[in-house]
This record gives C-alpha cells, structure tokens and sequence, in this order.
C-alpha cells in the first residue's frame, strides 16, 4: 500500500516516526493521504493522471464558435481559438478539466518536453518557446510515438507546508491506532495486527466531515470550509477536454 501522492508529508511531531517498520510508515501514509482526499472533496492529495488532450489550440473546429471583445472603443466578435482574447498573438495552450497542484510530465511527439518551455496559468498549460502544441493527436497511439500529446499532473490544489505538516500528524495517528498504541483518532477506528497489517473503518467515520484532531481540522476547515465531497466543476457538453488516463483513487 504504497501512496502515489507526490509530496512528503512533514513528520515533525510524530518523535517516533523514523523508529516503526518501514511497512508501517507506507500503510499509515497512504491511510492518512486517502482520509486527505476525502475530507478535501477531492481537492489535495490525488495521484498522478495522465492527460490526452484534443484539438489542442491552435485549433480549426470552433471557427463558428464567436466572442464579443473590446478594442479602441469598438466591439469585435472573434473566435477565441488559439486564446485570441487577452494576448496580442494566438496562444498556443491546452486547457485542463480542473484545477492543476502540479504538471509531471509532458510529451509531444513522443519527447519529454523541457519544463522551460511551457508554463502553467492556473488550469492552462501555456507553450512560451514558439513552437504550438499538436493540433490534433492520433488517439490510438501510446504517448511515446510521433504524432501525440500527454500531459502528466496532479489534480487538485498542493497541500503546502501547513498541509504536510497536517498529513505527517494524521499519519503518525494512524501508525499508533495499528500498533495498539494511545492515539487521537475517531473511537470508530479499530485495528488488526498479524502478519500484514489491516484496519478497518464502521460507516459513521469522520462523518461529520473532520477528524477530530484540532490542528488537522484546522488546516481541513481552511482548505474545505463548505465540507464539499468533490470538487466544483463547470461541465460543458460543447467542450471537449481530452481523454484522462487513469483516475486518482
């Protein structure tokens, strides 16, 4: 049970981290990552997906598709194709289907693609060397081949420090709930000690939407004040965003 998260959580309160099993710290991890992204809505603590996107700008199947802009006092319509519409060039970006903690990993033509030449706007993926993302991609392709784009990233929002900090505390509780040992967590948490290591959950845990320990509540109310279970999204059937391989669990 190894966490896919692609951040370390920070372990400065649990003094007897460093001393438990190896197999523990995994299980314990991934545990606390997992109750993270429940309690976020979705928001932190998602693995790695992989993004095929479509008709990445500049494209040709939106040229009907028109957008009243300001210019000098006089009001245009043009086709926001190739992100006409805050820049003075097309712009050539490939837009995701949500919030972005982190791009992995690009890949154009079956080439890793520097980091120094692309940027990350919010949920847009922005190439800055000159040179355009594929316009269109042959699907039936795996990303290493001629003729493709992928993009690799976290979805969701980065935790920060005070959200590692929050993670290494939730993930030392429930190190001392397997080992039998005094923790802080739910009374509805038990746990089974043999050889590999269980724990179970009844229906009612963390049903209230927080863990009942105050500085991990503390940092969930300022990430997920609403309780929200997944994450806002605005969902078009006019927009196409690509194929996601492999969704965060």
């Amino acid at each position: 049970m190894v966490s896919c998260v692609p951040w370390q959580p920070n372990m400065a309160c649990s003094p007897e981290w460093d001393t438990l099993d190896p197999d523990l710290q995994e299980r314990s991890t991934a545990l606390a990552w997992s109750a993270i992204r429940l309690l976020t809505g979705g928001m932190v603590g998602g693995c790695p997906v992989l993004l095929r996107p479509c008709a990445s700008a500049p494209c040709h199947s939106c040229v009907n598709e028109l957008r009243p802009y300001l210019s000098g006092g006089v009001w245009f319509n043009a086709t926001p194709c190739g992100g006409w519409g805050c820049s003075c060039d097309p712009l050539s970006e490939v837009v995701f289907p949500g919030r972005v903690a982190q791009v992995t990993e690009v890949r154009q033509d079956g080439v890793v693609v520097v980091p120094s030449r692309y940027r990350l706007d919010g949920n847009r993926l922005l190439r800055i060397d000159g040179i355009a993302w594929l316009a269109c991609q042959d699907m039936t392709l795996p990303d290493t081949q001629p003729g493709t784009l992928s993009v690799a990233y976290v979805p969701g929002t980065q935790p920060g420090a005070d959200g590692l900090w929050a993670v290494g505390v939730l993930a030392y509780e429930f190190s001392k709930a397997c080992t039998g040992g005094k923790c802080r967590l739910p009374a509805s948490v038990t746990s089974v000690t043999r050889q590999g290591v269980t724990m179970d959950f009844d229906n009612s845990m963390f049903s209230n939407g927080l863990v009942g320990i105050r500085e991990v509540d503390a940092w969930l109310l300022s990430v997920n004040p609403n309780k929200l279970k997944i994450p806002p999204r605005v969902w078009s059937p006019d927009v196409d965003h690509g194929r996601i391989i492999g969704v965060s669990p």
